[in-house]
């Protein structure tokens, strides 16, 4: 079993985010954390990427005992910024040659283990955005051949925030990777529990293809990404949830719920470990 986590890094300043990932850096190796995953947003690269992951956070980075993933442009949903899913070439090609960009720079600085991106907001027919974000995907991977790329749903306004949508997603796209995010998986079907795991159910036809869970819980009532060691009522069944698609070797467990939190996360991850053992 591989364990990751996202520390949330804020760049208040230069000096606060080099001494942010040195602290992440000492909890991944105190907690038995195997990768850190790294966010950027559109603000975030706005300024270049060289501001931001250059310098001396680069040489942190580089003599980290731990790997790394990058999650690119989560905010795309949101914001409205351009996306891999745009109906329209134009903002579609912005999308992609900022995320041309930013591989280029880690493939030439430090190669990280995956780069896990967003289908965007929705603006017209899912049918249109899915052919669109499937249409970038192989642009990117002809300009870098197996580059370790996965997509994850998302919510709301997102193409992708439907579970059922992903599921068609992966059958019409034989050779993309995936990462569930397990709260906004469950929301999107209502907060149902047969439905969602009906829906895992059919997943697992895709579990070579399961690159990673952020693992999430939610319930009734609740945000969809509440940690996983507090009790909800209605929330996910964990060990259901693992049965059906939690136990490829191959699969990263990912939490970003408590941010760079020692104590939480190390209650988050006793949690998930003893699922996935039993």
């Amino acid at each position: 079993m591989r364990f990751a986590f996202n520390p949330q890094l804020v760049p208040f300043s230069r000096r606060s985010y080099i001494q942010q990932l040195r602290r992440a850096i000492a909890n991944a190796s105190e907690l038995g954390f195997n990768i850190i995953e790294l966010t950027l947003t559109g603000p975030e690269y706005a300024p270049g990427i060289e501001t931001l992951f250059g310098g001396d956070f680069m040489e942190v980075m580089t003599g980290s005992p731990t790997s790394f993933h990058l999650h690119l442009f989560p905010d795309a949903a949101t914001s409205g910024e351009p996306a891999l899913s745009d109906l329209q070439p134009y903002p579609r090609s912005i999308a992609l040659r900022r995320t041309v960009q930013v591989v280029e720079f880690f493939e030439r600085e430090n190669p990280v283990e995956m780069y896990v991106v967003h289908g965007g907001q929705r603006h017209g027919d899912y049918t249109a955005h899915l052919a669109a974000l499937r249409e970038s995907l192989r642009t990117l991977d002809s300009l870098f051949p197996g580059l370790p790329i996965a997509v994850q749903n998302g919510f709301g306004p997102g193409v992708l925030s439907q579970l059922d949508l992903v599921l068609a997603f992966l059958d019409e796209a034989p050779n993309v990777r995936f990462s569930l995010h397990t709260g906004f998986a469950y929301q999107s079907v209502g907060l149902s529990r047969h439905t969602f795991m009906d829906r895992l159910g059919y997943m697992r036809r895709f579990g070579d293809r399961l690159a990673e869970i952020r693992w999430h819980n939610t319930a009734p009532g609740q945000r969809p990404s509440v940690p996983l060691h507090l009790d909800t009522e209605g929330g996910l069944d964990l060990e259901e949830v693992v049965a059906l698609v939690g136990r490829n070797p191959g699969t990263v467990h990912l939490i970003d719920t408590v941010g760079n939190n020692a104590p939480a996360l190390a209650r988050e991850r006793r949690v998930l470990h003893n699922v996935l053992v039993r």
